[in-house]
């Protein structure tokens, strides 16, 4: 869990408390269902909730790929709703009532069937013709 912990203490001692943006960097499209690159993601601004595919671990990384679904704290900071860190395909579902989305070291997220997908309309959201979830949202 330690890339997971180290890239929140990033985001707070970026952003300040809370959840930071990483959409100011260019690393979203304009559905906001597709996440490009490593960063903290406001859900509902940078983010829409909704379930994310992502085939894991760049190919021949060392190390994994490592989520967090995030709650802003009262007094500021955040804390982690669910985390994994995986060197495979992972499926995510970012809920509407959380914060912030922490992703390090993992390969492009995107919507099982939606713009950019690594799925090209499949309701199992396949990555390597095996399933990964329940389907996609809004089938």
């Amino acid at each position: 869990m330690g890339v997971v912990a180290a890239a929140a203490t990033a985001a707070i001692a970026v952003g300040g408390a809370g959840v930071s943006s990483a959409a100011d960097a260019g690393s979203l499209d304009v559905q906001a269902t597709r996440i490009s690159v490593d960063g903290v993601y406001r859900v509902g601004f940078d983010v829409q909730p909704g379930t994310y595919t992502t085939a894991g671990a760049w190919p021949g990384g060392l190390l994994p790929c490592a989520w967090a679904r995030t709650k802003d704290l009262p007094l500021g900071g955040m804390a982690t709703i669910a985390s994994g860190i995986s060197f495979g395909p992972v499926t995510v579902t970012i809920e509407p009532g959380d914060d912030g989305f922490i992703t390090t070291g993992c390969r492009g997220w995107s919507q099982p069937g939606g713009a950019g997908s690594l799925d090209a309309g499949s309701s199992s959201g396949s990555l390597d013709f095996g399933s990964l979830g329940t389907g996609s949202l809004g089938s």
